[in-house]
């Protein structure tokens, strides 16, 4: 008989497995989110230890239900304009991202990147945040997830491959997302795929099996921004579930500090581990990690200036910038690879 599963836990491996972001503690046994796109599979994944006490298997339910300990679906979440649905109450649509400005979002929505057009289209929208400062619309709602950010540039995240999320299509080949290079078989267990996913670089592990290595290693080295720029995106995305829109982002389009106005600083676009600096009218914000303060302007500006130099604010900086940027890191604990000065 078909497993139940509760409804927030349900949510939360798909985002894990559609992004591989870590759930914490990893599974002490199998991987942590398992789908297949055929119920057949079940049993091999189950005889060569893929399956933990702590796994989520998910397989299609043809509507006379899957065995244990699988828990059937309907629909899709692979299939650009499909719909997963756990039968119950919960429904995440999956849309192609160079169709996403034109669909409606009812609910949770997957958008993934599905061929060589969808890639191009990413690529433009990164580009011209950085140029104009506008960001799609659709990507920054609340409720839309971007499938494999380390596979367009993103930082890949601690813990990501097959020991926290596998896909089996219909053929059984197995591989971190359905867009993503193969690393075996449904008869493999999971040492073997640990080992091939070590030996691919996280954009290949993503989407090696719609663009090759070549295409995406090109496309990060062009566009140098693009880890900044998703870390851009998911705290816009952040901020909107705050419901705290119409932010403008430090490197994007415009600086918040008037004396960057028409310097060509832009040290921090490269760098996607530094805080990000947000605001808007007399509002702003820093975000480093997972953290979010609400922060005086001038201290804003300070670190601004300190982060788009590299360090280098000779002659851009006000009085007084020092002790505002220093006391600022050092209240909240922020750290910097960057020369900082001493809070008074």
């Amino acid at each position: 008989m078909s497993m139940t599963i509760d409804r927030g836990r349900l949510k939360e491996n798909l985002i894990s497995w559609a992004t591989g972001t870590s759930l914490g503690t990893p599974p002490a046994t199998g991987t942590g989110t398992l789908v297949l796109a055929d119920a057949a599979h079940i049993p091999a994944v189950i005889a060569t230890g893929l399956i933990g006490p702590d796994t989520l298997l998910l397989a299609p339910d043809d509507g006379t239900g899957v065995p244990a300990p699988a828990t059937g679906y309907d629909g899709s979440l692979t299939e650009p304009g499909g719909e997963f649905s756990n039968g119950q109450d919960f429904f995440l649509q999956t849309h192609s991202y160079a169709a996403s400005p034109f669909m409606t979002v009812f609910g949770p929505t997957l958008v993934r990147v599905l061929d060589e057009a969808d890639h191009e289209a990413f690529l433009a929208d990164a580009d011209r945040a950085v140029t104009e400062g506008v960001f799609p619309d659709f990507l920054v709602t609340s409720s839309v997830v971007l499938a494999d950010p380390a596979a367009l540039g993103g930082q890949a995240a601690p813990g990501d491959g097959p020991a926290l999320r596998l896909y089996a299509d219909h053929d059984g080949r197995l591989s971190v997302s359905p867009t993503g290079g193969v690393l075996g078989t449904v008869g493999d267990s999971l040492e073997p795929l640990v080992a091939r996913h070590s030996q691919i670089s996280p954009r290949a592990a993503g989407l090696g099996r719609i663009l090759t290595s070549a295409a995406l290693d090109t496309a990060s080295a062009d566009h140098p921004h693009l880890a900044r720029y998703l870390r851009a995106v998911n705290a816009l995305r952040n901020f909107a579930a705050r419901g705290i829109t119409g932010l403008k982002v430090s490197g994007f389009g415009s600086r918040l500090a008037p004396q960057l106005a028409g310097s060509n600083a832009r040290a921090d676009l490269a760098d996607p581990a530094l805080p990000l600096v947000l605001y808007r009218d007399d509002e702003a914000y820093i975000v480093d990690g997972s953290r979010l303060f609400t922060v005086d302007v001038r201290a804003a500006q300070a670190l601004e200036c300190l982060i788009a130099t590299g360090g280098r604010t000779a002659g851009l900086v006000p009085d007084g910038w020092d002790e505002q940027v220093a006391a600022l890191l050092a209240r909240h604990g922020v750290s910097l690879s960057l020369p900082v000065p001493v809070a008074a």
